[in-house]
């Protein structure tokens, strides 16, 4: 009887671990297609510290590089598991949710604070940028910028 306790226990594990496993690849497979350079919409130029996004994508993180209008190109990069990562002068972090790409920025600890969803059009060629002040509380903003071929 111990024998088949143990064996339960293992093939709960297994198929613990089967389940854990398949919910991870299709997690990956709903990862929004963000690889590219992006420019923004000239009907919100001027409204953005920056007008063109490049976004590189990997199997576990993301690379950002902000340019373009009258401030310095930012670069940063961190996983996409939603732990934070160091910027110069605060955190952020990246998860994936559904078809969005979700960036959180914390600045003065944490008194500043903005949530951006990067969502993709269905074909590929546009991009919503949302940007959410969530402290302090404020408006939020949708953003769209084009892909450049």
């Amino acid at each position: 009887m111990f024998k088949t306790g143990i064996l339960a226990e293992t093939n709960v594990r297994s198929l613990l671990f089967l389940i854990a496993f398949a919910a991870g690849a299709a997690f990956a497979e709903d990862r929004p297609e963000l690889n590219g350079t992006w420019q923004l919409s000239s009907t919100h130029a001027g409204r953005l510290k920056f007008e063109t996004l490049l976004i590189q994508q990997t199997q576990d993180g993301v690379k950002i590089s902000e340019s373009g209008a009258k401030e310095k190109p930012v670069d940063f990069a961190c996983g996409v598991d939603g732990h934070k990562c160091k910027l110069k002068e605060g955190e952020i972090s990246f998860w994936y949710d559904g078809p969005a790409l979700v960036m959180m920025e914390m600045h003065h600890n944490r008194e500043l604070v903005t949530m951006t969803r990067l969502v993709p059009s269905e074909d590929g060629k546009s991009l919503s940028l949302e940007l959410t002040h969530v402290a302090p509380p404020g408006l939020s903003s949708t953003f769209t910028f084009k892909k450049k071929p």
